[in-house]
């Protein structure tokens, strides 16, 4: 895990060997050749040895590279058969070779997370990929002859950050984050996951090589039973974690006593013959502390477990550079106690741990999604004034809740029942909160929907609760969830992997029907049955906190 960046043309794009340096205390490694410049902040986590230092030449290849390939020893071995020789242990190698190989079709066989630019400096071309859900960010400027990327945006010279993005604001006031292509800064732009950037001759083409809920990721998937779904779930899941334990470093598990972080305990115990090290992060407030449910899993699993305290004054120290590790207005709190359980983890030992993250995404596991559709359900045929009358009703009880629900029920559909979970300040309330002008010359129009701030296609599929998983999968699950797990654990030179979004178990969450992966109504029953193979259910089965 790394920082990078790398310009033409912008001289100033050297400042990130300081910018990043949380991101790669390990070493530091520049590439330069007349007005074109390349930088690496490393983080050793596989072959420590200078044999892995970047950015990396090979030919006429240059890279500089953040991230992890999980599987590059099959890819190695791929390309020893066709001649290819190596000079490292290091992933970043396979990538350089696999793209001699093969081109812009490499991205197909990586499983992993990653942002990399690639440069050939006989044609100038310059071959930005990110991986395929987003774990990784890349940000890319391009004005004029001028074009330069990074992992963070204060890579970037004040003069390119000085111009904010109003439309993306909005989107930060709504959503509580602000999705791809946007950036907080007018010409700045995030990489959308499952994309490659070509830059050549002062042109940028993106390409989208992979998508999560396109049919053709998963069409190999034929899964019409329930048996079927949680063999092929189990099994998928239990690779995936065994690949993301590999390391040269210290691993160890992130572990709330949930549902997600207590089968990636599960699962990584599994496959250790030593006991696992998990953390987990206490309260002093009771309501909100789960530090017991998690020590009672562990014990269970016979895990290496420590419970590291959240306290007020963590959060004081916190605070006060909060903004210039997240570097756009970021609205998760969340992140906070993250943060400290990635300092605490760190001062443990530990480089690399396992998180849980993506469960809720892939197995139907936020109430927003049931609610919605129930809601829908029971509403959008319902006569008018029957419908006025229920919110009349609402009205009278001033809860702050069921006022929520007035838009929904005056106007039925699934998502503005999702909205009402889903967003902060709600669409329908902001031309109480923005100029109308504003949304005019933003939008075009005053009212406003969750469609125009995401920019949701017209056609895209909204009938079930797998539908809407799908607007998190591609929009808040990269922008805001994921940008809190690399923000919080990079800031503290901590590398957080995400067994859960494996790109294989993806596919085949998108391909088990929707009333499969809601098996009796059921949330995340799939991986509710699988983590009961290890811990008993009376030790996870019990509400979100």
């Amino acid at each position: 895990m790394c920082g990078i960046a790398g310009s033409v043309n912008m001289p100033a794009i050297i400042r990130a060997k300081e910018v990043l340096e949380h991101r790669g205390p390990d070493s530091f490694g520049v590439y330069h050749e007349n007005d074109v410049c390349l930088v690496h902040r490393r983080l050793a986590i596989v072959d420590l040895t200078d044999a892995g230092h970047q950015p990396m030449l090979f030919n006429e290849l240059v890279i500089t590279f953040n991230g992890e390939i999980y599987n590059f020893h099959s890819i190695k071995e791929e390309l020893l058969q066709k001649g290819y020789s190596f000079q490292s242990h290091s992933d970043t190698e396979v990538i350089l070779k696999a793209y001699d190989c093969w081109g812009n079709q490499c991205l197909s066989k990586f499983n992993g997370m990653f942002a990399f630019c690639i440069y050939n400096t006989r044609t100038k071309h310059f071959f930005v990929a990110r991986d395929k859900i987003g774990i990784k960010p890349l940000y890319y400027y391009h004005k004029d002859n001028v074009f330069a990327f990074g992992s963070e945006l204060k890579v970037f010279p004040s003069s390119i950050l000085s111009h904010k993005n109003e439309k993306a604001l909005l989107q930060f006031l709504v959503l509580g984050y602000i999705t791809a292509p946007h950036s907080a800064y007018k010409n700045v732009y995030k990489l959308p996951p499952g994309s490659y950037l070509e830059f050549q001759n002062h042109e940028v083409k993106i390409t989208k090589y992979w998508s999560a809920i396109d049919q053709s990721t998963h069409s190999d998937y034929q899964i019409n039973s329930y048996k079927h779904a949680l063999e092929l779930v189990e099994e998928k899941l239990q690779h995936a974690v065994e690949m993301q334990m590999v390391a040269d470093v210290n691993v160890g598990c992130f572990l709330s006593g949930g549902i997600d972080s207590s089968l990636i305990a599960a699962l990584a115990q599994k496959a250790s013959s030593v006991p696992v090290k998990t953390y987990s992060m206490g309260f002093n407030e009771k309501g909100f502390d789960e530090s017991g449910y998690a020590a009672t899993v562990a014990g269970h699993l016979k895990t290496d477990h420590q419970n590291l305290s959240f306290m007020p004054e963590d959060l004081l120290e916190l605070i006060t550079d909060f903004d210039y590790y997240f570097d756009e207005p970021f609205g998760d709190f969340a992140s906070l106690p993250l943060s400290i359980l990635c300092k605490k983890a760190r001062e443990q030992g530990i480089t690399v741990a396992l998180s849980g993250d993506g469960g809720d995404e892939l197995f139907l596991g936020y109430e927003r999604y049931t609610f919605a559709t129930r809601f829908n359900g029971l509403l959008e045929n319902k006569p008018e004034f029957l419908r006025h009358w229920f919110t009349s009703v609402l009205r009278l009880t001033n809860k702050e809740k069921a006022l929520k629900m007035i838009y929904p029920i005056n106007n039925p559909g699934l998502l503005n029942f999702y909205q009402v979970y889903a967003t902060s300040v709600k669409p329908w309330d902001l031309p109480h909160v923005v100029n109308k002008d504003f949304l005019i010359k933003h939008f075009g129009k005053e009212d406003i929907t969750i469609d125009d701030i995401l920019d949701i296609p017209a056609d895209f599929p909204l009938q079930n609760e797998k539908d809407l998983s799908n607007i998190d999968l591609l929009w808040n699950l990269p922008d805001e969830m994921l940008t809190k797990s690399d923000r919080a654990s990079m800031r503290f030179s901590l590398e957080l992997r995400v067994p859960i979004l494996d790109a294989g178990l993806i596919e085949i969450s998108r391909a088990i029907p929707n009333h499969l992966l809601l098996k009796d109504g059921i949330k995340k029953s799939i991986l509710k049955d699988i983590l009961a193979k290890h811990v008993p259910k009376a030790l996870f089965d019990r509400p979100k906190r």
